[in-house]
């Protein structure tokens, strides 16, 4: 927990702008991360995010601990981004922090560069392509690198719940990507 929450939460409540503009800063990325993990689609992750902004600062009163405003901020953001998706009538390709990871390149070859597009390409399918709370779960491990007890709080599950869920995720990832790699010959 971060110790600058709760008095940001007490001076927003109060009706500090400003404090609650640092709120949003401090929850930004990993807010975007998970409406953007769970709707697959920038424009919409940042609607939901948005959304969940104008949803906390009038619900403000109704929060209990001050010091909780993370999870309680976040499952907002699960939820709003959940709405959205079930809304929505197509997917879209991908997600930005992947993009940013698979993307990322240390002066390799254009051969090189052209085999990580790709295969960063077909990697940001198969991810399109796992159901929403797979996506979900994966993005808040392993580009958040979330623990498994913060996951937890923020999905409102159990620790045995999440390791379920990621273990379930990453089975359906690894099965998606070996049928990928034998249908192209052993290129993933």
């Amino acid at each position: 927990m971060n110790p600058e929450i709760a008095p940001l939460v007490s001076a927003a409540r109060q009706g500090d702008r400003e404090a609650f503009t640092k709120l949003v800063e401090l929850h930004q990325k990993v807010a975007g991360s998970i409406a953007y993990g769970i709707l697959n689609d920038t424009h919409l992750a940042a609607d939901a995010v948005q959304d969940a902004y104008v949803k906390a600062w009038r619900g403000l009163d109704g929060l209990r601990e001050d010091g909780r405003f993370s999870a309680w901020f976040l499952q907002i953001v699960r939820s709003r981004s959940l709405d959205l998706l079930r809304h929505r009538k197509r997917k879209a390709p991908e997600t930005a922090q992947l993009d940013d990871a698979l993307d990322a390149d240390d002066s390799p070859g254009p051969s090189e560069v052209l085999e990580k597009k790709e295969r960063g390409e077909k990697i940001r399918k198969i991810l399109a392509g796992l159901p929403a709370e797979y996506r979900e779960v994966l993005l808040l491990k392993h580009d958040q690198d979330r623990s498994y007890r913060d996951i937890a709080r923020l999905l409102g599950t159990t620790v045995k719940g999440v390791e379920s869920k990621l273990f379930r995720a990453r089975q359906a990832l690894a099965g998606k990507l070996k049928r990928l790699d034998d249908s192209d010959g052993g290129k993933l």
